[in-house]
């Protein structure tokens, strides 16, 4: 059996190398055979003051000459000089921004073949006379950004991201949440595709939250959400994409950053990393290594109510943890640039996890005849994870029209291992007595994924361009579940509860996307087909689950201008959720004899379909209507045993969840130091099903608000604060009641290379989450508290030259499979 995997694979990659090394040589020929490329345009330009000395940090603004549309964007480096490249041929103006001086724009210039390489006249600024109160904001962007098919959040211009984690940004996003163990959802949905540089992190769910706990915000340029993706992304991720775009890099050089940090809530934090690029006419070497020790505690409140024939039986529980996670994350690659239109590059990136939790549960158990049960768990548990995963790509341009060509092939192993023990003692009120217990769960996973990806696009004309491309993933799973008592000192399996389950998958799917754009609409097409072939083998239990389907998927984008004001978009996509890996695996995780986890080897995919339509009112105030309706989708859900009172938790289908709600973004600048970003979120949510025997009607009205506000207290110094709300939620069987976080943060600039912030998250202790159901005979209410109020202290030192070019921003072949291996 083995053995014919192994020639089908080899197969497989021997028709998709080829492939891959054919369109290598096209892209080598057309290297040596373009004579006639547009030469590479260049805009530069010095800042000076009033006496003669050049002004770092200034902000150039390349705008249309026709409406003063802003182009791109640079700041001056320390020796006050700018540079714009690849700007396409036109008419331009360039104005400067700096606080302190009055802003200047240069005179109009053409751009065009025979004159590509422009030197601007210098600026020379000049103080403005104005107070403080007078002076304009300028040079940074806003927090949050609008634009035609996603919000983008501006990262690198925020204060709170100083010294936080990319997931406690994520937390601070509009319409984004996320749980204590790091789940991320959007607009209340979960299954969301997590993206870095247009690139999933070919981990699992739980290590995608690890790295991103990793993750410096220093690191960030933007996160952008992404509602309604088009056919060129993966199908994966019924609640949209979010993708957090890393900082680039721009002139030739060395240039590095480095970090250290410190904070403390209920326990210490550190963490340190550091960055370094080199780039010359050639090549360019980039890494970067972080390493996090964070310590955490939470707590957790649960009540449940069992009700078998005269019995009522109540379950109260209590308890805590405390963890400790030493963590360090890798990325290392190299760019070679074959000529200026031909790059391959290879990349590594990385991380390991150690973690150690101690949880102390006290659970009683009490019945209407005065039967008690005071149960005290102390768990001990270790866990160790790491990820390696390796990228080959080429990019190239094949002609001066514009036509490209990328290809794409990965490869990632994941391994994870959970050690728990679980000593148990008892007192007991009217019931026989019962001696001290010790359980050992041990737990293995490893997963390799490997994938194969072209992209091509190709300008049909000067208003249209056309998308295409091929992709085929492969996915190995083994899981192994040990349960072992201890008895007579000696540690006996269980085999109630061992378990080895293989999963095997293919992925292989087609696209094609079309652009076109007329005078006042645009107008973005596509479609996207997907086959699907899969086998899950509980070995232990000889159960054997096989699945062979294909979907389409459309998608659909138009923008239409209405006069000088208003700008309509309307978007639709369609999408799919296939179940984690974990979740098919129908072993049962013993937590206490009370509670169990397990998986499903029957669930299904989920299907969604949404609608979007949004209006932009004079590029600042954007509002937008939504429906999004996703069939069969996975939820978790708790199954009770009243005769045993065990309670399993496992995800089912639901038939129906569908929610329509209206968004709106509202900034002010409320003075001329003060500005402020709205978010608003109101909707409706329907979640209806046949489930379990019984029928599942859960409705509610959900909204949520998030505003920022930055403040500008002189040319060094910068604060921010960002208020988020949530309103009752609902989701599968569960209620989630209201919450509330406000965070707060200081930086405070010394020069172009040294900068200190201060932050705070959460500063009120308000963040919580309180859940609770009544479905069929389950009557549950629980609160689970994690450590969230956190003081953080963050020094950042930037060395070498401060404009480096841009390394390349690539997505690789795994994109879906990486948020699907689920421990």
């Amino acid at each position: 059996m083995c053995l014919m995997k192994i020639k089908k694979m080899k197969r497989q990659c021997c028709l998709a190398i080829p492939i891959f090394l054919f369109y290598l040589m096209l892209a080598a020929k057309d290297a040596h055979s373009q004579s006639n490329v547009r030469p590479k345009s260049v805009i530069s330009g010095l800042v000076i003051d009033e006496t003669l000395k050049p002004v770092p940090g200034t902000v150039i603004s390349l705008l249309n000459h026709a409406d003063s549309v802003l182009v791109k964007a640079a700041i001056t480096d320390s020796l006050g000089k700018y540079l714009f490249e690849d700007i396409a041929f036109g008419n331009y103006i360039i104005s400067s921004k700096m606080m302190g001086y009055s802003t200047m724009f240069s005179k109009s210039f053409q751009l065009t073949e025979s004159r590509s390489q422009i030197a601007v006249e210098q600026f020379q600024l000049k103080m403005d006379s104005r107070s403080l109160k007078e002076i304009s904001i300028v040079g940074q962007k806003n927090l949050i950004e609008r634009k035609i098919d996603r919000l983008v959040m501006n990262v690198e211009s925020s204060v709170l991201a100083e010294g936080n984690t990319v997931l406690e940004l994520l937390e601070k996003a509009p319409s984004v949440s996320v749980d204590r163990d790091g789940n991320i959802s959007m607009r209340g949905k979960p299954n969301v595709l997590i993206m870095l540089d247009g690139k999933a992190t070919n981990v699992s769910s739980a290590d995608v939250a690890n790295i991103l706990r990793n993750m410096q915000s220093n690191q960030v340029e933007s996160i952008e959400l992404i509602t309604n993706p088009s056919a060129r992304y993966d199908a994966a991720g019924t609640a949209g994409i979010i993708n957090i775009k890393r900082k680039k890099n721009k002139a030739e050089g060395w240039n590095g950053v480095v970090q250290a940090g410190a904070g403390y809530g209920e326990t210490s934090k550190y963490n340190g990393g550091t960055s370094l690029n080199y780039r010359n006419n050639r090549i360019n070497f980039f890494g970067n290594y972080d390493y996090v020790n964070n310590g955490s505690k939470g707590t957790l409140d649960l009540n449940r109510i069992v009700n078998f024939m005269d019995t009522i039986t109540r379950f109260n529980q209590s308890g805590g943890l405390d963890q400790r996670k030493k963590d360090n994350l890798y990325r290392v690659g190299l760019d070679y640039f074959v000529n200026k239109n031909h790059t391959i590059g290879v990349l590594m990136t990385g991380y390991s996890n150690r973690e150690t939790i101690t949880s102390k549960t006290n659970t009683l158990r009490e019945n209407n005849f005065d039967q008690r049960e005071d149960m005290n768990f102390l768990g001990n548990n270790k866990e160790k994870s790491w990820n390696t995963s390796f990228n080959l790509n080429y990019k190239g341009i094949l002609d001066k029209k514009g036509k490209e060509l990328s290809a794409d092939v990965d490869y990632s192993h994941y391994y994870h291992n959970h050690d728990e023990i679980i000593d148990s003692k008892y007192t007991r009120i009217n019931l026989l007595p019962r001696a001290p217990s010790s359980v050992m769960n041990f737990a293995t996973s490893k997963i390799d994924v490997r994938s194969f990806k072209l992209d091509y696009s190709q300008p049909i004309n000067k208003s249209s361009k056309l998308e295409a491309g091929l992709k085929s993933s492969f996915v190995s799973s083994d899981n192994n579940l040990l349960l072992a008592r201890l008895q007579q000192s000696v540690w006996v399996p269980d085999v109630d509860y061992t378990n080895l389950f293989l999963y095997d998958e293919n992925i292989n799917a087609a696209y094609v996307n079309v652009n076109k754009a007329f005078k006042k609409t645009e107008i973005q097409v596509g479609l996207r087909g997907e086959q699907t072939v899969s086998k899950g083998n509980s070995v232990t239990n000889n159960q054997v689950v096989k699945r062979n389907y294909f979907d389409l998927f459309p998608s659909l984008a138009i923008a239409q201008s209405l006069g000088e004001n208003h700008r309509l978009g309307f978007t639709y996509s369609r999408r799919i959720d296939r179940p984690n890996y974990g979740s098919l695996n129908p072993f049962l995780n013993f937590v206490d004899e009370y509670t169990f986890n397990k998986g499903n080897p029957y669930l299904k995919p989920q299907y969604s379909s949404s609608f979007e339509l949004s209006d932009t009112y004079k590029g600042k105030i954007t509002g937008a209507i939504y429906f999004l309706r996703t069939r069969d989708i996975m939820a978790l859900v708790t199954e009770q045993d009243d005769a045993t009172q065990k309670t399993v938790a496992i995800q089912r289908n639901i038939d129906s969840h569908q929610m329509v709600g209206m968004s709106l973004f509202i900034p002010f600048q409320l003075t001329k130091w003060w500005s402020m970003q709205n978010n608003i979120q109101a909707g409706y949510v329907m979640i209806k099903s046949e489930l379990n025997g019984g029928h599942l009607n859960n409705t509610q009205k959900v909204a949520s608000y998030f505003m920022n506000s930055s403040f500008i207290i002189d040319k060094s110094l910068q604060a921010e604060s960002s208020l988020q709300y949530n309103t009752p939620a609902a989701f599968g069987i569960f209620k989630m009641r209201s919450q509330t976080v406000f965070n707060v943060g200081m930086k405070k600039t010394f020069n172009e290379k040294l900068q200190l912030s201060v932050n705070v998250n959460d500063v009120f202790n308000s963040r919580r989450d309180r859940v609770s159901t009544t479905y069929q005979n389950m009557n549950i209410n629980f609160t689970q508290k994690s450590e969230s109020q956190i003081a953080r202290l963050t020094l950042t030192y930037r060395w070498g030259k401060s404009t480096v070019p841009e390394s390349r921003q690539r997505s690789t072949g795994i994109t879906e499979e990486s948020n699907r291996l689920k421990n």
